[in-house]
Protein backbone atom coordinates (compact mmCIF):
# COMPACT_ATOMS: atom_id res chain seq x y z
CA UNK A 1 0.00 0.00 0.00
CA UNK A 2 2.90 2.54 0.95
CA UNK A 3 4.44 1.96 -2.75
CA UNK A 4 1.16 2.69 -4.72
CA UNK A 5 1.10 5.75 -2.60
CA UNK A 6 4.42 7.11 -2.93
CA UNK A 7 4.10 5.91 -6.77
CA UNK A 8 1.05 8.14 -6.96
CA UNK A 9 2.75 11.17 -5.70
CA UNK A 10 5.46 10.87 -7.84
CA UNK A 11 3.42 10.71 -10.86
CA UNK A 12 1.47 13.60 -9.43
CA UNK A 13 4.73 15.98 -8.83
CA UNK A 14 6.66 15.12 -12.21
CA UNK A 15 2.80 16.12 -13.95
CA UNK A 16 2.74 19.00 -11.51
CA UNK A 17 6.01 19.86 -12.11
CA UNK A 18 5.85 20.12 -16.12
CA UNK A 19 2.71 21.76 -16.13
CA UNK A 20 4.21 24.30 -14.01
CA UNK A 21 7.40 24.80 -16.21
CA UNK A 22 7.99 28.05 -18.59
CA UNK A 23 7.43 27.43 -21.67
CA UNK A 24 8.55 30.09 -24.63
CA UNK A 25 6.23 32.33 -26.74
CA UNK A 26 6.12 33.88 -30.07
CA UNK A 27 5.90 37.35 -29.70
CA UNK A 28 2.80 37.29 -31.99
CA UNK A 29 1.37 35.02 -29.44
CA UNK A 30 1.53 37.32 -26.47
CA UNK A 31 -1.52 39.10 -25.48
CA UNK A 32 -2.93 42.06 -27.70
CA UNK A 33 -2.11 44.55 -25.06
CA UNK A 34 1.09 43.23 -24.11
CA UNK A 35 2.45 43.89 -27.63
CA UNK A 36 0.87 47.28 -27.86
CA UNK A 37 2.53 47.95 -24.68
CA UNK A 38 5.95 46.75 -26.25
CA UNK A 39 4.79 48.88 -29.45
CA UNK A 40 3.70 52.18 -28.03
CA UNK A 41 7.02 52.36 -25.14
CA UNK A 42 9.72 50.70 -27.29
CA UNK A 43 9.03 51.26 -30.63
CA UNK A 44 11.82 50.37 -33.13
CA UNK A 45 12.99 47.82 -30.38
CA UNK A 46 12.61 44.06 -31.16
CA UNK A 47 11.48 41.05 -28.88
CA UNK A 48 14.87 38.74 -27.96
CA UNK A 49 12.54 36.65 -26.61
CA UNK A 50 9.45 35.55 -24.68
CA UNK A 51 8.15 33.15 -22.28
CA UNK A 52 5.35 32.33 -20.31
CA UNK A 53 5.64 31.66 -16.64
CA UNK A 54 3.39 29.29 -15.06
CA UNK A 55 3.06 29.16 -11.13
CA UNK A 56 0.51 27.70 -9.40
CA UNK A 57 -2.40 30.34 -9.13
CA UNK A 58 -1.44 32.10 -12.16
CA UNK A 59 0.56 32.39 -15.61
CA UNK A 60 2.65 35.89 -16.36
CA UNK A 61 4.99 36.68 -19.14
CA UNK A 62 8.54 38.00 -19.58
CA UNK A 63 9.25 39.76 -22.37
CA UNK A 64 13.78 40.64 -23.28
CA UNK A 65 13.93 43.35 -25.73
CA UNK A 66 17.24 43.47 -27.92
CA UNK A 67 18.17 46.48 -26.16
CA UNK A 68 18.19 44.78 -23.02
CA UNK A 69 14.82 45.88 -21.05
CA UNK A 70 13.68 42.72 -19.02
CA UNK A 71 9.71 43.47 -19.42
CA UNK A 72 7.04 41.47 -16.71
CA UNK A 73 3.57 41.39 -17.02
CA UNK A 74 0.67 39.54 -15.68
CA UNK A 75 -1.60 37.22 -17.09
CA UNK A 76 -4.01 39.74 -18.17
CA UNK A 77 -1.33 41.43 -19.97
CA UNK A 78 -0.71 44.43 -17.37
CA UNK A 79 2.74 45.45 -16.90
CA UNK A 80 4.17 44.53 -13.58
CA UNK A 81 7.92 45.73 -13.98
CA UNK A 82 10.03 47.44 -16.19
CA UNK A 83 13.65 46.87 -16.35
CA UNK A 84 16.13 48.84 -18.10
CA UNK A 85 19.28 47.71 -16.61
CA UNK A 86 21.57 49.24 -19.52
CA UNK A 87 19.41 52.16 -20.57
CA UNK A 88 16.39 54.07 -18.86
CA UNK A 89 12.51 53.33 -18.36
CA UNK A 90 10.66 55.38 -21.13
CA UNK A 91 9.26 58.34 -19.58
CA UNK A 92 5.66 57.43 -21.62
CA UNK A 93 5.72 54.55 -18.36
CA UNK A 94 5.72 56.23 -15.51
CA UNK A 95 2.90 57.63 -13.70
CA UNK A 96 3.04 61.34 -14.30
CA UNK A 97 3.15 62.14 -10.38
CA UNK A 98 6.44 59.91 -10.18
CA UNK A 99 8.00 61.60 -13.85
CA UNK A 100 7.35 65.03 -12.11
CA UNK A 101 9.00 63.79 -8.86
CA UNK A 102 12.06 62.70 -10.65
CA UNK A 103 12.10 65.34 -12.89
CA UNK A 104 12.03 67.89 -9.80
CA UNK A 105 14.60 66.16 -7.23
CA UNK A 106 16.88 63.78 -9.39
CA UNK A 107 17.22 66.16 -12.36
CA UNK A 108 20.81 64.73 -13.63
CA UNK A 109 19.67 60.64 -12.71
CA UNK A 110 17.05 58.66 -14.85
CA UNK A 111 15.08 55.79 -13.88
CA UNK A 112 16.18 52.28 -14.59
CA UNK A 113 13.59 49.78 -13.20
CA UNK A 114 9.84 50.32 -11.78
CA UNK A 115 7.39 47.81 -10.45
CA UNK A 116 4.03 48.04 -9.73
CA UNK A 117 3.22 46.11 -6.18
CA UNK A 118 -0.41 45.64 -5.23
CA UNK A 119 -0.06 48.88 -3.01
CA UNK A 120 3.04 50.65 -4.37
CA UNK A 121 5.65 51.68 -6.97
CA UNK A 122 9.36 50.58 -6.68
CA UNK A 123 11.56 53.23 -8.28
CA UNK A 124 15.44 52.48 -8.98
CA UNK A 125 16.98 55.97 -10.25
CA UNK A 126 20.39 55.46 -12.14
CA UNK A 127 21.93 56.37 -9.56
CA UNK A 128 21.18 53.47 -7.25
CA UNK A 129 18.48 55.41 -5.38
CA UNK A 130 15.67 53.23 -4.37
CA UNK A 131 12.31 55.04 -3.99
CA UNK A 132 9.03 53.70 -3.19
CA UNK A 133 5.77 55.66 -4.35
CA UNK A 134 1.92 55.38 -3.40
CA UNK A 135 -0.18 53.86 -6.04
CA UNK A 136 -1.59 57.67 -6.46
CA UNK A 137 2.47 58.87 -7.04
CA UNK A 138 3.44 60.20 -3.72
CA UNK A 139 6.85 59.72 -2.17
CA UNK A 140 6.83 57.44 0.61
CA UNK A 141 10.16 56.82 1.40
CA UNK A 142 13.82 56.17 0.22
CA UNK A 143 15.09 52.53 0.19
Amino acid sequence: MKKVLLAIACVFALSTQTTLADRPVEAAQLPANVQEFVKKHFSGVEVSYAKQDNDWFERDYTVVLTNGAKLQFTSKGEWKEVDCEHGRVPESVLPAAIKKYVNDHQKNHHVVEIKKERRHYDVKLSNDLDMEFSLDGKLLRYD
